[in-house]
């Protein structure tokens, strides 16, 4: 049935494979009616308790997308997640998805349920032409993990807002933000960043809201977040709700770091909730800072002199405060909690086209970590399956419906002619201008380069002759070192 479209057979075979699986055990069907009517829906629960979900349009174009999350919202909702589903719909895409609930952290699982669902799809509705990752924020590092892994089920992917550092990589740049910021606004140690407690939402977390909410209201304090947000390469506008900084206006582009560090969908509150859950279900620690020169670091991230400019104002002394951090006691990570992580580094061997949405005010999810998944592509000699687009949005994953069909419209020119349309800001404002779901907001941007990349090469490096049998933890390939290329 691979690619037969609205075929007569095809809707015969629809109507009765519906009717089979309305009577099978925890699966729920409404059938298809004439063209525009509501999607044939079959939804169900994975093996692990995980939930799933297919919708297939009546005019299904033989493409269906699958991701993390979708299982999660309906997609009638009025929200701009599903008006992406609504429009993808309409142009006869079906969409697919599960949850995280069950899973979690646990991302080598999450792939794998995306690989059921794939299965499941294939059983009732027959073959896609493209089967396609489709995920935004965790659902977009699942679709990053999950196109490395099963690289033979899948045609391609469009990663939005995904922790493409991988997994150990983003971590560190939230491990680097809080370390500094502790070393010099609570230095006696008390505020946890690893080995968090049980009830960290009720202590440890308002303990690290109420001293970088202080330090906020000195000019010295502010220096030193800007200092932490620089080393994490935090944005300086990261809340829509607030404009965009001037680039000469430095105080309010302080507060833009502050509100990324602190503020609404922030990286304390973010890195805590999640690292609590990767230390249980990793056993430890995955990230650390053994022999990190955090002075060099700021020399990369400070290239126009904010944060020395911060300090000069406030009258403190950088280099004392650099000092500080040199000798300020260093963290190791885990060797079997990186084992347990292992297949979320990524070696960047594509064995199909990839495409990646990032928006520059992402506290989250930074778009520096683009660089990262770029230069392990690069790495691997595949950079010619990979386009990066971007837009000057704030916040966390913050993309119009208009802008997400671009992104997958880009995809699939790439898969079905073998060629990338032009993805330029102004291609792209001109695609996303068509779809009439929101405005358009790409940018030509090139992001800076991740301060401490962690790649495969690194892996070895940590686990020795072990890296190799990580894989044996969660049963999906852990990738192998690759030299730079010449």
């Amino acid at each position: 049935m691979k690619g037969i479209g609205n075929s007569p057979v095809r809707a015969t075979a629809r109507v009765l494979s519906s009717r089979i699986a309305c009577a099978g055990v925890a699966i729920a069907c409404c059938l298809a009616g004439p063209a525009g009517a509501a999607p044939d829906t079959t939804s169900g629960v994975l093996p692990d308790g995980t939930a799933y979900r297919i919708d297939v349009p009546d005019n299904w174009n033989g493409t269906v997308l699958i991701g993390l999350d979708y299982a999660a919202r309906d997609p009638m909702a009025e929200t701009d997640a599903s008006r992406t589903s609504r429009k993808l719909l309409e142009q006869g895409y079906a969409m697919a998805g599960t949850t995280r609930a069950v899973t979690g952290w646990a991302i080598h699982l999450a792939a794998a349920n995306a690989v059921r669902t794939l299965d499941l799809f294939t059983a009732k509705y027959g073959k896609p032409k493209y089967a396609i990752q489709f995920g935004s924020s965790q659902g977009g590092h699942a679709a990053a993990v999950g196109i490395q892994a099963y690289p033979e089920r899948w045609n391609g992917a469009v990663i939005q807002c995904g922790g493409l550092s991988g997994t150990v990589g983003q971590w560190q740049a939230k491990f680097d933000a809080l370390f500094v910021a502790r070393t010099l606004l609570a230095p006696d140690g008390k505020l946890p960043i690893t080995g968090l407690p049980k009830d960290f939402k009720t202590t440890a977390m308002p303990a690290w809201h109420a001293v970088l909410d202080k330090a906020q209201q000195t000019p010295q304090g502010r220096a030193r977040i800007a200092l932490a947000a620089r080393i994490g390469q935090l944005p300086e506008w990261s809340d829509s709700a607030i404009p965009a900084p001037a680039p000469g206006d430095l105080q309010a582009r302080q507060q833009g770091l502050f509100h990324s560090l602190a503020g609404a969908r922030n990286v304390v509150d973010q890195g805590l909730s999640s690292r609590s859950q990767i230390e249980a279900l990793s056993g430890g620690n995955i990230t650390g800072n053994i022999g990190v020169d955090y002075a060099r670091l700021l020399r990369q991230a400070d290239g126009d002199g904010m944060v020395r400019a911060l300090y000069q104002a406030a009258g403190l002394d950088l280099e004392a405060d650099l000092a500080a951090l040199a000798r300020a006691p260093r963290i190791a990570a885990d060797r079997s909690a990186l084992a347990y992580v292992a297949s979320g580094v990524f070696d960047g061997r594509l064995q199909a086209p990839v495409l990646t949405l990032s928006g520059t005010g992402d506290a989250i999810s930074v778009v520096a970590a683009q660089q990262s998944y770029a230069a392990a592509v690069a790495t691997a000699g595949k950079q010619d399956l990979l386009r990066q687009v971007y837009t000057a949005s704030a916040g966390h994953c913050n993309f119009t419906p208009a802008e997400s069909v671009a992104a997958v419209s880009a995809l699939m020119h790439r898969l079905a002619s073998g060629s990338w349309p032009d993805t330029s800001a102004a291609a792209m404002n001109r695609a996303a201008s068509a779809v009439q779901g929101g405005p358009s907001r790409f940018i030509d941007f090139t992001p800076p380069p991740v301060l401490r990349p962690y790649t495969p090469c690194d892996l070895e490096r940590d686990l020795g002759g072990e890296a190799q049998s990580a894989g044996k933890l969660t049963g999906v390939r852990v990738p192998g070192c690759l030299p730079p290329r010449s």
